[in-house]
């Protein structure tokens, strides 16, 4: 960088010439502060929905459900476990556990209060990290022991709806369509908590034997398996896999199932996802076409203000370049003064709303109790390196005016 051009650019900063200069330089800072922290908080929000729902939908039903074709409306039979298949789909690059489980849907009953809910048993292979992580009150269900134990996990919403907490009993209503009739009754072992309402209220974990025995199943039945991967981006790929590994495999005895990803099972959240990227895409759009409208502005009255100094440069025996830098230079700290202010402000109101949640949501709409916000370094200075680099490329013509003002045209003008 040439000392005496950044020197004059520093010195043109601090001395906007005409009050038109000094207020459009104004503009193009705030310009610059608004857009980023508008495009700042955009992203985290959007992120934080992405993050929040995914690891939320992935944690109540796995990457991959391995199930029977009928499941994916919700009223998949029950089917006979195979250890080959749990075996050879183990072994598929990036997949990280399978485990079988056993879903089936009934009324939870204590006193007077009623609620209708799914209860889903799990045995010991299963990977219960994210519950664990979940859990408010009380512990899971021993799935493990060899005696069963009656055991059942709630939500805290569903506790509260059913006046019961940990150590409580409550009755598990349920009708088979081969044993008529069935009631049984779990103890409370804890509570769990997500924040995805709809989800809370509707699943319950216990014991898988003491789910089949609920619902009057012999044998090892169960309706799919839970397939947890290395890295959930994969999941398109270890489904195709699998799939191929049904079709091909004619030692694997079950029929009729269907490797099923959280997109198949959950289309209208995946849509709700889609539609959100277009908003912020179109937010990002705008605010940086905003930013960049500006920046021209003011680098063309920046040039338009100081061409009685470009002329008495240029009859000094400056080259025509090397005062482009100048403006260049002079645009560059305009954008750093501003960049500063909005990833100051940005960071400052997406922190807010991670430590203390002031904006609150509609869980029915948004499935979320809060506004979730989500900040990765990456796309941070992702969005700053790509904001300058589009702002150098618009200043770019504007200061290539200098080339076209000659000393002697200039004189008219003050320095």
């Amino acid at each position: 960088m040439n000392n005496l051009e950044y020197t004059l650019a520093k010195r043109t900063a601090q001395h906007d010439g005409s009050s038109r200069a000094a207020v459009m330089m104004r503009i193009a800072t705030i310009s610059v502060a608004l857009a980023l922290a508008v495009m700042i908080i955009t992203l985290a929000v959007f992120n934080g929905f992405r993050h929040e729902i995914y690891a939320d939908l992935r944690g109540f039903g796995a990457d991959i459900q391995l199930m029977e074709v009928s499941g994916l409306r919700r009223d998949a039979q029950p089917f006979e476990q195979e250890q080959l298949l749990v075996e050879r789909v183990a072994e598929i690059d990036g997949v990280r556990s399978i485990a079988p489980y056993l879903v089936i849907g009934g009324m939870a009953k204590c006193g007077d209060e009623t609620l209708g809910l799914q209860l889903k048993g799990i045995d010991g292979s299963y990977d219960t990290a994210w519950w664990q992580s979940r859990i408010v009150e009380g512990e899971l269900p021993a799935v493990s022991g060899e005696e069963r134990t009656k055991q059942l996990l709630l939500s805290r919403t569903t506790a509260e709806r059913l006046a019961i907490g940990v150590g409580d009993k409550v009755e598990i209503l349920y009708v088979s369509a081969y044993a008529g009739a069935r009631r049984d009754s779990y103890k409370v072992s804890g509570l769990y908590h997500t924040g995805l309402e709809e989800m809370d209220l509707m699943l319950a974990i216990a014991d898988l034997r003491d789910v089949r025995r609920t619902a009057a199943l012999e044998g090892e039945m169960i309706s799919g398996y839970d397939i947890m991967l290395d890295n959930a981006k994969h999941s398109d790929e270890v489904s195709d896999a699998i799939d191929e590994l049904l079709f091909m495999d004619e030692d694997i005895q079950t029929e009729s199932c269907i490797p099923a990803t959280l997109e198949l099972r959950h289309p209208i959240i995946f849509d709700w996802f889609k539609a959100h990227t277009v908003i912020a895409e179109v937010v990002i759009i705008i605010m940086m076409a905003v930013l960049l409208f500006n920046m021209a502005a003011a680098m063309l009255i920046m040039v338009f203000d100081r061409i009685g100094m470009i002329g008495a440069l240029k009859a000094q025996g400056m080259r025509s370049a090397a005062i482009r830098r100048i403006f260049l230079y002079r645009a560059a700290i305009l954008f750093v003064r501003g960049a500063v202010w909005g990833n100051a402000v940005g960071g400052a109101l997406v922190a807010m709303q991670a430590l203390w949640h002031p904006i609150k949501l509609d869980p029915t709409g948004y499935m979320l109790p809060v506004l979730p916000v989500s900040v990765s370094a990456t796309w941070w200075i992702l969005l700053n390196v790509a904001t300058l680099a589009a702002t150098i490329a618009v200043m770019v013509l504007p200061s290539a005016m200098v080339a076209r003002i000659r000393p002697e045209e200039s004189l008219k003008y003050k320095l």
